[in-house]
């Protein structure tokens, strides 16, 4: 064999491994496609607590201005 032929083997085998190695799927994709669920299902629930929450506080400031408020 001459140098150009070993060269040709060794390349076509370096990327017959490194294809058998990729994946179908990244995994960084599949863990930002998941998050991005989560987040579009749950964070309307989340915007809607927080709303509630300062709601509540801001009422309860007023309620402690009422002089005979229990």
């Amino acid at each position: 064999m001459n140098l150009k032929e070993k060269l040709l083997v060794g390349t076509g085998l370096a990327m017959s491994s490194a294809l058998a190695m990729a994946q179908t799927t990244d995994p960084f994709d599949t863990a930002i496609t998941t998050l991005t669920a989560k987040v579009t299902s749950y964070g309307g629930a989340l915007v809607a607590l927080a709303a509630v929450g300062v709601a509540f506080f801001v009422a309860i400031k007023y309620v402690k201005k009422i002089t005979r408020a229990a």
